[in-house]
């Protein structure tokens, strides 16, 4: 009876044990919506959890698919809960990958929780994505090549939807409404992902923008989608045209000139003589207006440049007109130099040339040609590249700086090269001997730089003195002469110290005189040169017992007078 007794209340205790240590949890979002377009993850989806029970729980996640008719999307990034503790809650976030061209719509799933006890929750995930529109053309740009003002042109392109929903009410513009653009399909539907083959045309108007131009863009017109598609571009003659172009080569030693008759594409090739080193080229355009006076439209503001390209170690070197103006059927003959530079590799060339003006109407007008230039080297050559006077007037005992510079233009190192200054009459004699010169034209020892500090004084007499420089392939053989002139003004005669000049440069004193030999200091070596001696002349009134003289003589003079007179008054009775 006792142990009925017993057992009877026992039960009900383990009972309420039992009971009081039941596990438990939920989610407390029923619903959890998002929205994004495709192409995006989307990382903000969030819910929380709460441990209801009396134990702590282990929670896994399933359910992670998520779908829309046949189109599904994944939920991912989204952890299990281990060891969550009773009475506590923990938040949890997701994120769904959503492709670029997914399907719009609103995508659903269930996300399921359950515990190491077999409770479950759950949870509605709405993701909704929303259309997105876009489309891509090939070709993806359209050249119509060469055309006329007046002129249709027709051409076709295939367009993609490359968004994730259908684009209806399809139709095409062109960003001009004056080409007025013609499409062989109108108001149509262009589905997800398909693509439709184009034809079209447009016409060019007579007021366009002539030369290499970029007329406009065709646009798709749609009720999802209205934006540019691609740019058409056309050679449009007319307009500004170069209606012939001769190059003339001068060359370095001689007045002659070449004369080549050039079209669009033309490699300059002169039959007798190439273009080289400090040559210099003429461009003779004839430019011309080709609108009609009954058209009237004029052309201002117009110029040509001529462009080498990489010639300058690399860099480019350009020449530009003046700006000139032309009416209709006008034309007008133009003369652009071009000197090609000293220093130049050997090799060839491209020359861009571009002539632009603006008419009446605000429209660009443009030619462009591209031509190419081949410079050509002598084996040997070593040229006088510089030579100038600072100043090149002197009055009275002034100085001028003479600076002359020989430089290496050929294809091959001189080792024996010569410099040579030299006037008579000033006394100039310098020469330096054995000068070697690299080939290569960017070297710092490709050239040889001297200068010369030219004094003069009282002694000298005024006028223009010519000051050779010659460059010597060897001592022997002389290869070019240059000539500079120092203009000597005169001034009254005085006594003038003459400080010999010492510099870091070279200086040459110059009088007339007898000459002496001097050193030159230069960079590397010591150089004689020529200087004259100083001789002054002192003027008569400053010699020893002049004016001794004078006063002897006026005493004698003034004594002789007195006493005439004083022999004249005795006599009278």
């Amino acid at each position: 009876m006792k142990k009925l007794l017993f057992i009877t209340i026992l039960i009900p205790l383990l009972y309420s044990i039992s009971a009081s240590a039941t596990p438990s949890f939920n989610i407390i979002e029923d619903f959890v919506n998002q929205t994004s377009s495709a192409g995006q993850t989307l990382s903000s989806g969030s819910f929380n959890v709460n441990n209801t029970g009396t134990t702590n729980l282990d929670i896994n996640f399933t359910g992670y698919t998520l779908t829309n008719g046949s189109n599904t999307l994944s939920i991912i990034s989204l952890s299990n809960i281990t060891n969550l503790g009773n009475g506590s809650s923990a938040a949890k976030t997701f994120s769904v990958v959503i492709p670029s061209q997914q399907r719009p719509g609103l995508y659903t799933g269930t996300l399921t929780g359950t515990s190491n006890s077999s409770n479950t929750d759950t949870a509605t995930i709405n993701v909704n994505v929303t259309g997105t529109y876009s489309a891509s053309t090939l070709p993806s740009s359209i050249n119509l090549g060469s055309a006329t003002l007046n002129t249709t042109r027709t051409r076709e392109f295939n367009i993609t939807n490359t968004g994730n929903d259908d684009i209806t009410n399809v139709s095409f513009t062109f960003s001009k409404s004056a080409f007025n653009l013609q499409s062989n399909k109108t108001n149509f539907v262009l589905p997800f992902n398909k693509t439709e083959s184009i034809k079209f045309n447009i016409t060019i108007p007579a007021d366009s923008s002539t030369g290499n131009v970029t007329l406009g863009s065709v646009n798709i017109a749609s009720t999802e989608l209205n934006a540019a598609l691609f740019n058409v571009k056309a050679n449009v003659g007319g307009g500004l045209i170069i209606d012939e172009l001769d190059v003339f080569i001068t060359t370095r030693d001689s007045e002659s000139e070449s004369d080549l008759e050039v079209v669009d594409g033309k490699k300059l090739d002169f039959d007798e003589e190439d273009i080289g080193p400090g040559t210099e080229v003429r461009f003779n355009f004839d430019i011309e207006n080709t609108f009609t006076n009954e058209e009237d439209i004029d052309i201002t503001d117009i110029t040509i440049k001529i462009t080498i390209e990489e010639i300058d170690d690399g860099d480019d070197l350009d020449e530009e007109s003046d700006e000139f103006n032309l009416d209709a059927e006008e034309n007008e003959d133009i003369n652009v130099y071009f000197n090609i530079p000293l220093s130049v590799d050997e090799r060839k060339y491209d020359v861009i040339i571009e002539v632009e003006g603006e008419d009446d109407n605000g429209n660009t007008h443009t030619v462009q040609w591209e031509l190419e230039l081949n410079v050509d080297k002598e084996n040997r050559e070593v040229v006088v590249g510089h030579a100038s006077l600072f100043p090149e007037t002197v009055t009275c005992s002034g100085s001028s700086t003479l600076t002359a510079t020989i430089k290496n233009l050929g294809t091959k190192t001189e080792d024996e090269a010569k410099i040579e200054i030299t006037n008579s009459d000033l006394g100039i004699n310098f020469v330096k001997q054995d000068i070697e010169l690299e080939e290569d034209p960017f070297d710092t020892d490709n050239e040889y730089t001297k200068k010369l500090v030219i004094n003069t004084d009282t002694a000298t007499s005024a006028g223009t003195y010519p000051i050779l420089v010659n460059s010597y392939i060897n001592d022997e053989i002389l290869w070019e002469r240059k000539t500079v002139n120092l203009v000597v003004d005169g001034c009254g005669a005085k006594e003038e110290t003459i400080e010999e000049e010492k510099t870091e440069e070279e200086t040459v004193d110059v009088e007339a005189g007898k000459e002496e030999e001097t050193e030159e200091t230069t960079t590397s070596e010591s150089i004689p040169v020529l200087k004259p001696t100083i001789t002054t002349e002192v003027p008569l009134t400053k010699k020893p017992g002049f004016w001794f003289i004078i006063v002897v003589l006026n005493v004698i003079i003034i004594g002789g007078a007195v006493f005439y007179i004083y022999n004249i008054v005795a006599k009278k009775p």
